[in-house]
């Protein structure tokens, strides 16, 4: 697989070589860009500012046509695969940062930034998070466009009632569940995935996955990892810590009602989760705060990124765009949306509207994010560790046990996909 992967990258290289050497004099020709279903849509506040922005470029580039591509959250990593490894797909891509900018780049299918701009460059110019969620094996691929991550959602009446405040620090976090369970309320809720739980090992220096080297090497099973572990497993076996509806969120919508109808009192997640608290019909009075502290300040990274097919006959026109639609130019767009950037230029407080300034908070733990680990096949990582804290929270696997097995599957996910 490896060799087959390494052949890949070499043909694409050399047509992305001609692509560019045929259309460096001018920015000309016709883009096909694939988003997300929501963002060409201009009966909304975010797709009107959206195509705004793409009608702009093209009245500044005349010869230039951007075609939208709406695309669903579900469909648009696979679609564009598929018709880039026959040769096809849309010339520019938005993709999810969980990976998948990662599994393109290994199939050869992505154009390198380094083709058109440099690292001391992007990493001026972009937070090391996003722009780390796009590098592969030493490269960066992905224009990093918007972000979000991990942050807590108190329920205010329950911390007040409890004679609490809102937790700082890993001691605070188990000392409130504590208090929580004895006066009858429920702990965290969050989406039933690895997505939150990452926080936690980052927070203790702990890489999951260390990526540094040219074969990856799990970590999850060293000294600080094992001391994450625990802090997990004790926080759901002894601590009040997930809420009994976790077993069945696999949707976001789930994880709203649960916050939102009082069964939790702390819900993990980024920005989007606002809009679908608020939208439950409740009125949960709520503070939405930065993640807990552990040996470092660190949280998880969500966002989306732009990416280039390796078959676009316009590779300077399609990077120049994706610099466009990332840039200063177009912060009308993440502000109608309520989005953050992810250049390092962002002003958190101004970019935001006013109904939205409660996301500040979220946006000014961008410098410490963490992007999920940066290795072939990272949708099956989550898997792999969603299991492991599903078997502790139905009482399948004491904290030891489920680590040992844990480090052990990953491992043999390393192997699949390395062949080492």
């Amino acid at each position: 697989m490896k060799r087959f992967l390494a052949l890949l990258l070499t043909v694409a290289m050399l047509a992305a070589l001609f692509c560019v050497a045929a259309t460096a004099e001018e920015l000309s020709g016709e883009l096909v860009i694939s988003v997300l279903a929501d963002w060409p849509d201009e009966t909304t506040e975010r797709g009107k500012a959206f195509m705004d922005a793409v009608r702009a470029y093209e009245e500044a580039h005349p010869g230039v046509t951007i075609t939208p591509q709406a695309s669903s959250q579900q469909d648009i990593k696979e679609s564009f695969q598929t018709a880039a490894l026959a040769g096809g797909g849309p010339d520019v891509v938005i993709m999810d940062n969980s990976g998948h900018a990662i599994d393109l780049a290994a199939m050869g299918l992505l154009l390198p930034l380094n083709n058109f701009i440099s690292d001391e460059e992007l990493e001026a110019t972009y937070q090391p998070g996003p722009l780390n969620s796009g590098k592969f094996e030493g490269v960066y691929y992905s224009v990093p466009w918007y972000m979000d991550c991990c942050g807590l959602y108190c329920n205010n009446d329950y911390l007040e009632a409890c004679g609490l405040s809102v937790p700082e620090t890993w001691a605070d976090l188990e000392n409130c569940l504590a208090v929580l369970k004895e006066n009858g309320y429920g702990g965290i809720i969050t989406y039933r995935s690895a997505y939150a739980f990452y926080s936690f090992f980052y927070q203790n220096e702990c890489p999951v996955i260390d990526t540094t080297g040219e074969i990856p090497e799990v970590v999850i099973d060293n000294e600080a990892g094992t001391e994450a572990w625990n802090f997990i497993c004790k926080l759901i076996t002894e601590d009040n810590g997930l809420v009994e509806s976790f077993k069945e969120a696999n949707t976001w919508d789930k994880v709203y009602e649960s916050f939102a109808n009082g069964e939790a009192t702390f819900l993990l997640g980024g920005d989007w989760c606002k809009s679908g608290i608020n939208g439950v019909g409740t009125e949960v009075n709520y503070t939405i705060t930065d993640m807990v502290e552990g040996k470092t300040r660190a949280t998880i990274l969500g966002g989306w990124t732009w990416n280039i097919n390796v078959n676009t006959k316009y590779p300077e026109l399609a990077y120049d765009f994706c610099r466009y639609i990332s840039s200063p130019e177009t912060y009308s767009v993440l502000k109608a949306a309520g989005k953050h950037s992810a250049r390092t230029d962002w002003d958190v407080a101004a970019g935001l509207s006013e109904e939205n300034q409660d996301l500040v908070v979220l946006g000014e733990q961008f410098p410490y994010t963490m992007a999920r680990p940066a290795i072939i096949n990272e949708k099956t990582v989550d898997e792999i560790i969603t299991n492991a804290i599903l078997t502790v929270v139905y009482g399948q696997a004491n904290a030891e046990d489920s680590l040992a097995a844990l480090a052990q599957e990953l491992r043999d996910n390393i192997v699949s996909n390395y062949g080492a």
